[in-house]
């Protein structure tokens, strides 16, 4: 019998590329506290840098900086400061980075904008950046509210020399949700929010009656606009409705000055009209303008439009942090029973197996099963489908919990040694079992074709081990179950399943035992919400819960399109019992079968206390993949991608491309799971959402 599939994913070895997704080295780079707080989903609000750079001198810029981060953490929030140095994008800048950039000699210290950032990384400079620029990064990220100054604009000769801000495209075109002060007082305000009209920017003011808008130094610019938000409360909520909108447009949101630092409106224009005089008789231009306007209006007024312009970025700061702490605080007073807390760890139970890998190098003889001996090149690496796909979680959505067993025996050891840190928490270490051992045998082209095995140690997954370990099942927000584990292990976790209220992933593993807790264990499986099978092994589970003998023989060469056709057949005859069905079909693609209302909201494949509504099907064709090296467990990486974007909440479209692209880093990985997938998680998700959008067109 086998004891795992030969192949896991739908992609072949050998095929013909039409295209790659494979990506360059990754240029962002984020603090752990960062990475953390967006894996959790914690309140995070970004920081432009050219406030340190060229916005403000020394020792003034590191200060403010420092204490603008400051504000952001009293009031709830976690900020990342981002910035630009020997080019590396740095989300999150420590304060020696932070003392660093500001240090560093302004001709040294590119202000970047949109068209600035692939020059200054490949020339690995430093640089600060603009609203623009941060704008592009938060996105990129994850990180939804960025606290600045002022945004920047038409300038006010803007309608004859076309010096229009950067800023104001990028708000068209990037959603994030900008805290400022609103436009400099140095630019054309009227023009400015016509631009932004024009571009599609929802632009709000916050509690200032009648919607009048600030201009940085005043609190009053002359200008009204359409809305006014009177609480950060109010704010999440127009957030909140902005997001479930899937807007592709940023929102601005306007703060006033504190009152007590709002300057003299008449005083402020003479002050400005005298440093627009300076500036033009210097021959000042371009992104220059606006530092040196800075600069000169902060020497004519003696100091004390720097005092407003700390106050002012100090106050936004506070209210960005007000609004991001409402905004996930709104998200977890609006839960439903289907969004479970993102820092909540899933829980894997299957098999981690030590697998010994043989691929033919004998150029010269076919490999036939003869008893001939062949020329092979011999791998070590940690298997099992479980444990791979825990790991694959682990590394991609940041924490998971793994009920798994090995034996107490060398092989165990050397299993141990391969496993990070946080899988060994509710591994069982077996004294009269040796550790499962899988060896695979690969002919020269890269096909597997055998595996043997030993399985008897995932008997020590019992009942009783599984209510050892009964608080990992409380506060996962999903069970993922290979099928390698006993009846009464299966029964065991179905029954707290149903007990939590916890949705169960399914990985039948192997056409032979894909059909186990349904033939065994049916009045238990309401609670199994997904499952992800191949052909074989569809037909298996078809078979086990109807009863019925399916007569078709699955066969992946056949045309893509009766193969497909022969797929929905199938899964139609048992699709009520289920939320999803991802059923790979070999090098064709993912057949995806899902719960009709899920089309808009992903996360109802979790759901586990309404009865199924009727299907959607839709196709997806397998991408291509350079540089494959290895098929062992990109299927498992499919499923950890796949879980990964569910448990964050993406969209169909994206779960499956986070399948893909996780599968795509495995398929090139000499082991069977990546060491690493990528160097952060904005690489994962900026490139499955990418995916994403190539998938969509070519779904049917």
């Amino acid at each position: 019998m086998l004891l795992r599939r030969c192949f896991l994913f739908p992609f072949p070895v050998v095929r013909l590329v039409r295209r790659s997704l494979h990506h360059k080295h990754d240029h962002i780079v984020l603090h752990p506290e960062i990475r953390q707080a967006l894996q959790l989903q914690k309140p995070v609000v970004a920081l432009e840098s050219t406030i340190i750079t060229h916005g403000m001198p020394m020792p003034e810029n590191v200060v403010t900086a420092l204490a603008v981060e400051e504000q952001v953490r009293q009031n709830g929030a976690i900020p990342a400061t981002i910035g630009i140095l020997d080019g590396r994008i740095k989300v999150g800048l420590t304060r020696e980075e932070l003392t660093s950039l500001a240090e560093k000699p302004r001709d040294q210290v590119i202000k970047c904008s949109r068209r600035d950032l692939p020059f200054v990384v490949s020339r690995r400079q430093s640089g600060g950046t603009t609203v623009a620029a941060t704008m592009i990064i938060a996105h990129r990220v994850g990180i939804r509210v960025f606290a600045t100054g002022g945004i920047g604009g038409v300038h006010r000769d803007g309608h004859e020399s076309l010096d229009v801000s950067a800023d104001l495209t990028e708000l068209g075109r990037t959603p994030v949700a900008v805290v400022c002060s609103g436009v400099k007082s140095i630019l054309d305000i009227p023009r400015t929010l016509e631009f932004l009209e024009t571009q599609g920017v929802c632009v709000a003011s916050f509690d200032s009656p009648g919607g009048v808008f600030p201009d940085f130094y005043t609190r009053d610019s002359g200008c009204t606009v359409p809305y006014n938000l009177k609480s950060a409360q109010e704010a999440a909520e127009l957030l909140r409705s902005w997001r479930e909108l899937k807007m592709e447009s940023g929102l601005v949101i306007g703060v006033p000055i504190p009152t007590e630092f709002a300057a003299d409106k008449f005083k402020i224009e003479e002050a400005i009209k005298e440093a627009t005089a300076q500036a033009r008789a210097q021959g000042i231009s371009g992104k220059e303008v606006t530092p040196f306007l800075l600069a000169a209006i902060a020497k004519i007024t003696e100091g004390r439009s720097l005092k407003s312009n700390i106050a002012l970025i100090k106050n936004n700061a506070k209210v960005a942090a007000q609004i991001a702490a409402s905004l996930c605080d709104l998200s977890t007073k609006l839960e439903s029973p289907v969004q479970k807390a993102i820092d909540r760890k899933p829980l894997v139970v299957g098999a981690s197996i030590l697998d010994l890998s043989f691929k033919v190098d004998d150029q010269k003889r076919d490999m036939k099963l003869d008893g001939a001996t062949y020329s092979a090149v011999a791998k070590q690496a940690a298997g099992g489908v479980g444990r791979n796909i825990a790991e694959g979680i682990y590394k991609l959505y940041g924490d998971v919990n793994l009920i798994s067993a090995v034996g107490n025996d060398q092989m165990g050891q050397t299993l141990l040694q391969m496993m990070p840190k946080a899988l060994k928490r509710g591994l069982i270490v077996a004294d009269n079992h040796n550790t499962s051992l899988c060896s695979l045998i690969f002919d020269k082209f890269g096909d597997c074709k055998l595996i043997l095995g030993n399985m008897e140690i995932h008997q020590s997954i019992t009942a009783e081990t599984l209510q050892a370990h009964y608080q990992l099942f409380r506060e996962a927000p999903l069970i993922i179950m290979d099928s390698n584990i006993s009846e009464q292990a299966m029964a065991s976790i179905l029954q707290q399943a149903q007990i939590n209220k916890i949705p169960v992933f399914f990985e039948p593993t192997d056409m032979f035992i894909a059909g186990k807790p349904f033939k065994l264990l049916p009045e238990l499986t309401k609670n199994i919400r997904l499952i992800k099978p191949n052909l074989q092994e569809l037909k298996t589970i078809t078979e086990a819960i109807t009863g019925e003998t399916v007569k078709w023989n699955p066969d992946t060469k056949q045309p893509q399109a009766e193969l497909v056709q022969q797929a929905k057949s199938l899964i139609k005859k048992i699709d009520s019992h289920f939320n999803c069905i991802i059923a790979t079909l070999s090098d064709h693609g993912v057949l995806l079968s899902y719960r009709g209302d899920a089309e808009n909201d992903a996360r109802l494949l979790l759901d586990v206390s309404k009865p199924t509504p009727p299907h959607s099907t839709r196709f997806y064709p397998a991408p291509m993949v350079h540089n494959i090296v290895n098929v062992s467990g990109a299927g498992d990486s499919f499923c950890a991608g796949f879980i990964t974007a569910l448990l964050r909440g993406r969209s169909l479209d994206e779960c499956i491309a986070g399948g893909f692209v996780a599968a795509e880093r495995a398929l090139q990985s000499e082991s069977a799971v990546p060491a690493t997938y990528f160097s952060n998680q904005e690489s994962f998700e900026s490139r499955y959402k990418h995916t994403a959008r190539i998938i969509q067109q070519q779904s049917i």
